[in-house]
């Protein structure tokens, strides 16, 4: 007879690792910041590769999904803006935001606590099938004359 302990609770690393393995994707890298983990994974999407950083620490709350969307934008800032709120109103959990240093970001959050194979699969194609949707339609208008 073989007795399973069920006060055994799996790290939340341990988790998402186990995750990844079973979906076939080892990351690129992984760091621990004092208990915040990062991993990064590599995507081939249609036009080019990205990078989706996975953050979370045991004690969070929450798992964020990120990828720089555009690393900055020179030229028709309004028609961006608008076009990356329009598609935020659209999407289901990919939002696209700005950072401090002017990157166009997609993001998704999930609760770290009930997050199962699933819900965490399901995060890595959702950002990578919005990215792979959006990044031509976007950048298409970085290439228009502005108008004044």
């Amino acid at each position: 007879m073989v007795i399973v302990s069920t006060n055994t609770k799996q790290s939340y690393k341990d988790l998402i690792l186990q995750f990844l393995d079973d979906f076939d994707w080892k990351p690129e890298s992984m760091t621990d910041n004092e208990g915040q983990y990062t991993l990064i994974l590599l995507a081939h999407l249609d036009i080019k590769e990205i990078k989706i950083h996975v953050k979370f620490s045991e004690d969070s709350h929450w798992i964020y999904f990120s990828a720089i969307f555009l690393p900055s934008i020179k030229r028709n800032h309004t028609k961006i803006y608008s076009k990356i709120l329009e598609i935020n109103y659209s999407t289901t959990l990919t939002k696209f935001g700005m950072s401090p240093q002017g990157n166009i970001y997609a993001l998704i959050e999930l609760p770290l606590k009930t997050i199962d194979y699933n819900e965490f699969t399901s995060a890595l194609r959702r950002l990578t099938n919005d990215i792979n949707k959006f990044l031509i339609p976007i950048a298409s208008l970085l290439q228009e004359e502005e108008v004044l």
